[in-house]
């Protein structure tokens, strides 16, 4: 008998969408993706005309630096925390958790162990404009109103702050975007040194006063 019916079935099997018979993922994994590129490089769906120089310093030299602070006094150590933490640059960071993996000294052990990056940068849209100038973020807190802020005891404490942030671009060209947090902070103090045992925040609109 002859094999040539056989054949044209197993041709006509072989044109169906490789969609229909691939062994691969239908999506590729973000797990996928970070192992093939460094953790400073962008995500491949950001804007493909980013291109600029890796900084000495994230954010010029701009940001807080861990070891101007002030350990013994609770409030300049939960201020640089509540900056450190809103402090992004997008030429090198690829998550919000970029900012507080570098606020880690300013931690405790238990908490920094917290602080792992996720797969997906969660305001990734929120980043497309400024990455595309090469920005980083300039925040400013302020004490916020109400009273989340007090002294819990003689070693620990509660510090809350409004924090605001603004782009600074990379290119001449101005950076849109602007945010707006609310950010509560847990700090004790161990051998003299305050340092921050937990945090949470949550966004605010904009003109909404923090409490």
């Amino acid at each position: 008998m002859s094999r040539r019916p056989y054949l044209i079935t197993a041709l006509a099997l072989c044109a169906v969408p490789l969609a229909g018979c691939s062994t691969e993922p239908a999506e590729e994994t973000s797990t996928s993706s970070s192992a093939a590129a460094p953790a400073s490089s962008a995500p491949a769906d950001w804007p493909t005309t980013r291109s600029f120089p890796t900084p000495e310093m994230p954010g010029d030299g701009t940001f807080p630096a861990v070891e101007d602070v002030d350990r013994t006094d609770v409030d300049s150590t939960a201020r640089a925390a509540a900056l450190l933490l809103h402090s992004w640059d997008t030429v090198v960071d690829r998550t919000e958790t970029a900012a507080a993996i570098r606020t880690k000294p300013l931690m405790s052990d238990e908490w920094a162990g917290h602080q792992v990056e996720p797969e997906r940068n969660a305001s990734q849209g929120a980043w497309l404009e400024p990455a595309s100038h090469g920005a980083y973020s300039r925040a400013q807190a302020v004490p916020a109103i109400g009273d989340a802020t007090r002294d819990v005891g003689q070693d620990k404490a509660v510090r809350a702050y409004k924090v605001t942030w603004r782009w600074a671009s990379r290119d001449g060209e101005p950076a849109e975007g602007t945010g707006t947090r609310h950010v509560t902070l847990y700090l004790e103090r161990h051998s003299g040194a305050w340092e921050v045992v937990g945090h949470q925040s949550h966004d605010l609109p904009a003109g909404e006063v923090a409490s």
